[in-house]
């Protein structure tokens, strides 16, 4: 399947959604088309992915549960402790198994871009930081300008530092720690310090 009927049909999905999450996701769009532009990616797939990202953003925690396990999405204790985590990976098994969607990094950066994951592409990494600097995000937060500016010059470093608030913030709120984020957090630091 081309990235264009991907995109279209993550489109069509998100035509019943609310209206603010339809807002968001092209607000997304937007940010991450920008991103690859700045470096030099895809912009046709990171449209693509950004319009599939938060196709089931709008669901509670119990249905974002129940529909994980009849789907048989994975869940773990961070998932149980943080419901909202299992959207994109639901949104990676109904984008591959009820819409054909057939593009691994497609259905990869959908997964993960709640998480991040060490492997991320260089497009996937330009979505999930599109997502989290989306420009209502930074107004309601200012502390995501630095990631913000960071995503300008350096995708992995933004996603660390975005990272690295998120989990303090998770300490100090008693949350559980997923170990993707963990993981990725790390990966993107050791990246820097190489470079």
């Amino acid at each position: 399947m081309s990235l264009a009927a991907a995109r279209a049909r993550f489109e069509a999905e998100l035509a019943d959604r609310p209206a603010w999450l339809r807002e968001h996701t092209e607000r997304v769009i937007d940010g991450a088309v920008r991103l690859a532009q700045i470096h030099e990616l895809d912009p046709e797939r990171c449209a693509a992915a950004a319009a599939g990202h938060d196709i089931f953003r709008h669901l509670k925690a119990k249905e974002l549960l129940e529909r994980s396990r009849n789907a048989s999405v994975p869940i773990g204790e961070a998932e149980l402790d943080a419901p909202i985590i299992l959207h994109g990976p639901l949104a990676a098994v109904h984008a591959e198994f009820a819409l054909g969607v057939d593009d691994a990094d497609l259905l990869d950066t959908i997964r993960h871009h709640t998480t991040a994951h060490p492997d991320m592409s260089a497009e996937g990494l330009a979505v999930f930081l599109a997502d989290k600097i989306d420009p209502q995000k930074v107004a309601r937060d200012p502390g995501l300008e630095s990631v913000a500016a960071a995503a300008q010059h350096d995708l992995a470093a933004a996603a660390a530092l975005f990272l690295e608030r998120r989990m303090i913030a998770q300490l100090a709120g008693g949350a559980l720690l997923h170990p993707l984020a963990v993981a990725a957090r790390n990966t993107f630091r050791q990246r820097g310090a190489q470079s």
